[in-house]
């Protein structure tokens, strides 16, 4: 009972908060589903898919082969954990968790390479980064490639860093997994579907719940409260609040981060962060699509935190001699209109292109 106390009081809190300001719990809920409806499905649904076919098809074992002399030498690992690293930076949250958690599932690696894997693919991708964080919240795309390229060599550092805590248990069992003949397109693409769904439905609810809780906070006047508390702290009222709704919610933080009026080197470093490490909702997205991995989940949130402090330290290092590039302040409506609409129907159309290619490849292969 003591261990679920604090998940019954955080459940009451929400009912009472439901209750109390139902108007503007009822607009947060909404929002969340727009956001979920318009902008998660259409672009992580067709990810999944193509993901999941290329994994039943053998296309993982293939770039393993390819990529076997990066991956051995800079993480201790099999060139198949670099199928779940690139795809997950390429995709976003949590593409990287979703596909190491298919590679364990199969057993094509051990529960110790999957450990390993997870601290380091599980990150945001390059079409939140450069199209929402950068463009629509900072007003300038540049920083949003920065954010990403910062994110990228912040990943690779932990997982660097997190094979200390491997170098005894990694053992390559790639090459006895990889002769196992693949299924035909009849038999995997139901399976396929069917599991993207399920996983695209968890990550709904998760949007949700975060999106409405994060409202809750702020009609409550929690994030008030934190921010006279933490005053004697050398940043504003709204940098704090910004930090706290952050480590809720990444994007909700990010955009607090954008208006808040403290020095714009420490709000993008501090966005840089938030996005890296993914907050509670991200968490709790991974820890969905992995419930069928038995990974230490202390471990993985460690490497998580490790991962924000890498990115957000290499982008406060690499900012000062950028800022000349940065682009000028642009109108926020013609960015918005293009993050909406022009990028992830380009983004989504280049993907898909990029996955039946490599899917026609797989089978040609195969023959």
């Amino acid at each position: 009972m003591r261990k679920n106390s604090f998940v019954i009081l955080c459940a009451c809190f929400l009912v009472f908060a439901l209750l109390r300001y139902p108007q503007a719990m009822l607009e947060a809920g909404a929002k969340s589903v727009t956001l979920w409806f318009q902008q998660v499905l259409p672009s992580l649904f067709p990810f999944m898919v193509a993901c999941g076919l290329l994994l039943r098809m053998g296309t993982a074992e293939m770039a393993g082969e390819w990529l076997k002399p990066l991956m051995k030498p800079l993480f201790g690992l099999p060139g198949i954990a670099a199928f779940p690293f690139f795809l997950g930076i390429f995709s976003g949250y949590p593409m990287g968790a979703k596909i190491t958690a298919s590679l364990y599932e199969e057993k094509k690696i051990t529960l110790s390479q999957a450990e390993h894997i997870l601290t380091f693919c599980n990150n945001p991708g390059p079409l939140f980064l450069v199209g929402t964080v950068g463009a629509a919240f900072f007003h300038a795309p540049f920083w949003g490639y920065i954010f990403l390229f910062s994110c990228f060599f912040g990943a690779i550092a932990t997982g660097i860093l997190f094979r200390l805590f491997y170098a005894t248990k990694s053992v390559n069992n790639f090459a006895a997994y990889q002769k196992a003949s693949p299924p035909s397109i009849t038999e995997c693409l139901p399976q396929t579907i069917a599991d993207s769904i399920d996983t695209i439905a968890q990550i709904g609810g998760y949007i949700i719940l975060f999106g409405v809780a994060v409202e809750a906070l702020k009609q409550t006047g929690i994030f008030h409260l934190l921010g006279r508390i933490f005053s004697f702290l050398p940043f504003s009222e709204e940098f704090i609040c910004a930090m706290s709704g952050g480590i809720l919610e990444m994007t909700n933080g990010a955009f607090l981060l954008s208006s808040a009026p403290d020095n714009l080197l420490f709000r993008l470093s501090a966005a840089c962060m938030l996005v890296a490490f993914g907050g509670l909702s991200i968490l709790c997205q991974t820890f969905g699509v992995l419930r069928n991995v038995p990974i230490k989940k202390s471990l993985y949130i460690g490497a998580k935190i490790c991962n924000s402090l890498c990115s957000g330290l290499i982008f406060f290092v690499l900012a000062p001699f950028l800022e000349k590039y940065a682009q000028k302040t642009v109108p926020t409506i013609a960015i918005l209109a293009e993050t909406a609409f022009s990028i992830p129907i380009f983004y989504i159309k280049s993907s898909i292109f990029f996955f039946v290619c490599a899917l026609i490849f797989s089978i040609y292969q195969r023959r």
